[in-house]
């Protein structure tokens, strides 16, 4: 159990569920929370078991009764079907849906106490959007009252759904199809020839039929079309294995990147992907060296943070930005990004206490839902 002293005092007693495949929860009262995490998925039935547990035991150990409950407002998460049972038993609790990226964001404020609006970051692999997409590669304007959602990487279909996780070269060829139209399967690339002619057919038919293919915007599977495509491999064995691997070879001294484009869309920007797809393509065509590639994505990817959010500071005024999300767990983008954003004069924020991925999640539900009971 870690506890965290709070920059704002608790209105009402809050239990903070968390998300799901990193399970943590937190219990805040006073000017006080006490977070507990690695419980791991809470998919497995153990897992699930001893995070409910310890929920008991916390709440027993500190003789707190929540009158607030948190949770990710993702409809099929455990920790969340938790929390509406759990509320229905105290009867008279308040129950808070909070956006997950909006909960990153927070808890990187939380961190910081940071008070007034900001621009926000949340990068990771997945997150459920109010709009019924995956989200994962997200930019927010405002503060613990309200968030506005501002910037996202553009929607690409996850072809299999979370199989595309588990098998990144699905998302990778998502990419290529939407790059190259049907002329992607004539691409001279390693995973062209190693997906085959018959499976990828099918990819590209569940992609034009809509089949199984929900729409994201997940910097973590961005990541993992980049990984498939550089490091030529199919499959991961665990949770962003081929983007781990991608750092790792990533040069250190070159500052190259690739083209990208940033288009404004009904008061949304949209980050347009093509042009890094596009560069990569050309690289491997040309024999470049796999750590050249992988730094020229990494620095892209900082390029992009820095160039969306210098569009959003001309419009909304504001300097201070903030980065979380799992994919900040990456140092050389984190560090590269940060540098950038700093030479572009920003003032950044990131995580150094409280978990910048998934078990950060409560600490940034309980900011919210104390700024906004506070509202109410």
């Amino acid at each position: 159990m870690k506890i965290i002293e709070l920059p704002f005092k608790i209105e009402k007693p809050i239990l903070a569920c968390g998300a799901d495949l990193k399970g943590a929860f937190a219990l805040a009262k006073g000017n006080k929370a006490y977070l507990v995490e690695g419980f791991g998925s809470l998919s497995d039935p153990d897992n699930l078991e001893a995070y409910e547990a310890s929920i008991y035991a916390c709440k027993k150990k500190i003789g707190t009764i929540p009158k607030v409950i948190a949770c990710d407002s993702h409809p099929d998460y455990f920790s969340s079907r938790f929390a509406e049972t759990h509320a229905l038993k105290l009867m008279t609790t308040d129950l808070r849906y909070i956006q997950h990226h909006e909960a990153h964001i927070a808890s990187a404020m939380s961190e910081h106490s940071i008070e007034t609006d900001v621009i926000g970051v949340a990068f990771d692999g997945t997150g459920y959007g109010w709009d019924g997409c995956v989200w994962g590669g997200e930019f927010f304007v405002g503060g613990l009252k309200e968030f506005r959602r501002a910037a996202h990487f553009e929607y690409m279909p996850m072809p299999g759904g979370e199989a595309a996780i588990r098998e990144p070269w699905r998302m990778a060829v998502s990419y290529l199809y939407r790059t190259f139209g049907r002329g992607f399967l004539k691409q001279d690339l390693d995973i062209i020839k190693k997906s085959g002619k018959k499976r990828l057919y099918v990819i590209k038919k569940m992609i034009d039929g809509n089949i199984n293919s929900p729409l994201t915007s997940s910097a973590g599977r961005l990541f993992d079309a980049a990984g498939s495509l550089i490091l030529m491999k199919e499959t991961a064995s665990f949770e962003a294995e081929l983007p781990i691997e991608l750092e790792k070879i990533a040069s250190q001294v070159c500052g190259d990147c690739y083209i990208f484009n940033i288009k404004s869309k009904e008061g949304m920007l949209i980050i347009e992907t093509s042009g890094l797809i596009k560069g990569i393509v050309s690289d491997l065509r040309n024999k470049i060296k796999g750590s050249i590639i992988s730094a020229k994505f990494h620095n892209t990817i900082a390029g992009i943070i820095t160039g969306a959010a210098s569009l959003l500071r001309q419009e909304f005024r504001l300097r201070k930005i903030v980065l979380s999300g799992g994919v900040f767990q990456n140092k050389y983008l984190t560090k590269r990004a940060a540098l950038l954003l700093k030479k572009n004069k920003f003032d950044v924020y990131i995580h150094s206490t409280v978990n910048t991925n998934d078990y950060g999640i409560p600490v940034g539900q309980l900011a919210i839902a104390n700024a906004r009971e506070s509202c109410v």
